[in-house]
């Protein structure tokens, strides 16, 4: 399978992640109560993320907005009706944070270990929320570390090809 279909995999299950979860929240509130249609939304988002994180670790030739994806997806996961306390949601986002991290070690070994921080700061600040009511701010948070994320990675990438003579 060429890394153009894993990738366009990853992408169709990172959307049934967002989607899907909303009708097993609809169907478990109406089957049984709020408790159980919560936990459906996070099983039924947790199977679909996890399936897309698989196929995007077999990709070969991995480029950044590639390995930005569980990020990006994990940090989407906001706009779905939380929790109590957003457990959830820092949930998602840290495990996208952590994902992404992951994918960036493996296009280049050289990645800075500093940019897993922010990426974990906006996770933590979808925890404890901020002042504007929504998933607003949160999403707000989430692009200014993963552009931080991306340009310290970037800088890294460079400064490796300087050092090894290539640049």
């Amino acid at each position: 399978m060429s890394d153009r279909i894993k990738i366009v995999l990853a992408l169709f299950f990172f959307i049934a992640a967002l989607t899907f979860p909303l009708v097993g929240l609809a169907y478990g509130w109406w089957r049984w109560d709020a408790q159980a249609g919560f936990l459906l939304l996070i099983g039924i988002f947790a199977a679909f993320f996890s399936i897309g994180i698989l196929s995007l670790w077999t990709v070969r030739d991995l480029s950044w907005l590639t390995t930005s994806l569980p990020f990006l997806f994990g940090s989407l996961y906001t706009i779905i009706p939380d929790m109590p306390l957003q457990v959830d949601d820092a949930a998602a986002t840290a495990a996208g944070a952590l994902f992404s991290y992951a994918l960036a070690l493996r296009k280049n070994a050289e990645t800075p270990k500093w940019i897993l921080v922010p990426l974990l700061l906006a996770a933590l600040y979808t925890l404890f929320g901020g002042p504007i009511p929504g998933p607003v701010d949160e999403i707000g948070v989430d692009m200014i570390a993963l552009l931080i994320s991306w340009f310290g990675a970037r800088a890294g990438e460079r400064r490796t090809v300087d050092e090894d003579g290539k640049g």
